[in-house]
């Protein structure tokens, strides 16, 4: 329902204020970076769409600062809320799980883990999340013709009992151009009563048919007192915890979970990254293979985590470098290794270190080889720390 959904009021209302004056595009496209609760979102207007006994905050009903909402509690929110009803229909990258013959997935196929993952996680979850939830190992999940064709399929059946079809299709960018012919047609003008929402995260892989046919709605971050209300509850009460992770999530639920969840694993993640520039500064090939292959057993949704913590790493690196002490966050064990780390971190080359972090980041959610990953991104580390080193031993040969 739209009050679990956190903050973004100002959005909701004015999704509200367009059902109530009867305006409901055919197809809209929620569109904003990862953990913004793009999937929940578009599940709460749906059931909002279909709700028979809709709430008014003028009645007298507590809707966490809305105007109105679902009920929750008639038998279109119920099966709404459990993902079964038969007028909901949705549409994901998938791809062979090795269990069926290649060429032959469909989202169908997956229905059941989609389910439990959306209810495990609150709808909050990331590509890699849902690729290890099909168990399609380095697979590359894509929107295919049988799911286009499905769809179809779908909308050429009446509708069982709800005012409008709904039919979600989460990350269009994965759809492939020469897949889209088959439902330009439908996306301009579907059958009445039906509703398309459409969910992205980079908006910029979108086909150009396909945003040509949406209505785009912009979905922000999550605003930072709404989520410190959040957390609190998650960290049951604890101020200083949800202050931390509000600071170091910058509105991205989902790395705010993972924040949560992985405390231990974040402190580990510390000493990983401390290690790993010691032998790359070495330039210990040995210890870079074996660091590279005991990583890669991590799995890709933690190792896509600790290549954002490393981010984290160096920029607090640049900040003692610059001695901005006011802005540095992180315990006292962090800032010692920042201290000595600090003179290959500047303001000249920090810029290479978040290019390979953040590549690295991009191919993780591609499938790459992650012990490949790795290693080249150790090699890289090393030579951007030999040049780094060379140029502080030059300016102390020059100042001698």
């Amino acid at each position: 329902m739209f009050r679990d959904i956190i903050g973004r009021k100002d959005l909701i209302e004015k999704i509200i204020s367009a059902v109530q004056a009867g305006r409901i595009p055919h197809a809209q496209l929620l569109w904003g970076p990862a953990g913004d609760q793009k999937l929940p979102l578009a599940l709460a207007y749906a059931q909002y769409i279909n709700c028979s006994h809709k709430l008014y905050a003028a009645d007298g009903h507590d809707l966490n600062g809305l105007s109105s909402d679902a009920c929750g509690k008639c038998p279109s929110c119920i099966k709404f809320q459990k993902l079964v009803h038969p007028d909901l229909h949705f549409i994901y990258p998938n791809n062979s799980n090795g269990k069926a013959a290649a060429n032959t997935s469909q989202s169908l196929d997956y229905i059941e883990q989609w389910r439990n993952l959306y209810l495990s996680t609150g709808g909050e979850f990331s590509y890699n999340e849902w690729t290890d939830a099909m168990g399609i190992g380095n697979r590359q999940a894509i929107i295919n013709v049988r799911d286009c064709q499905q769809i179809m399929q779908c909308l050429s059946l009446k509708s069982s009992e709800a005012a409008y079809r709904v039919v979600v299709i989460w990350m269009i960018e994965k759809l492939r151009q020469i897949h889209a012919s088959i439902l330009l047609k439908t996306l301009e003008e579907p059958e009445p009563q039906t509703v398309f929402i459409v969910i992205s995260e980079d908006i910029g892989q979108v086909l150009p048919t396909i945003l040509s046919r949406m209505q785009l709605i912009k979905v922000p971050r999550i605003e930072d007192d709404a989520m410190k209300s959040y957390l609190l509850d998650k960290t049951g009460g604890d101020q200083s915890a949800a202050e931390a992770v509000t600071a170091q999530s910058s509105g991205n639920l989902l790395l705010a979970r993972q924040l949560i969840e992985n405390n231990d694993l974040r402190q580990n993640f510390h000493q990983c990254f401390a290690d790993w520039m010691r032998i790359c500064f070495r330039a210990d090939v040995a210890a870079i293979y074996d660091f590279s292959e005991r990583m890669s057993d991590l799995g890709r949704e933690n190792l896509k985590f600790f290549f954002e913590l490393c981010l984290e790493e160096i920029q607090g690196s640049l900040l003692t470098h610059n001695r901005c002490t006011g802005w540095i966050k992180g315990g006292e064990e962090q800032k010692r290794f920042w201290s000595n780390f600090s003179d290959y971190v500047s303001n000249q080359n920090v810029h290479k270190y978040y290019q390979l972090f953040n590549k690295a980041i991009f191919l993780i959610n591609r499938n790459i080889y992650t012990q490949s990953l790795i290693m080249d991104t150790s090699l890289d580390l090393c030579r951007i720390l030999t040049e780094t080193k060379k140029k502080l031993q030059n300016a102390a040969y020059r100042q001698a």
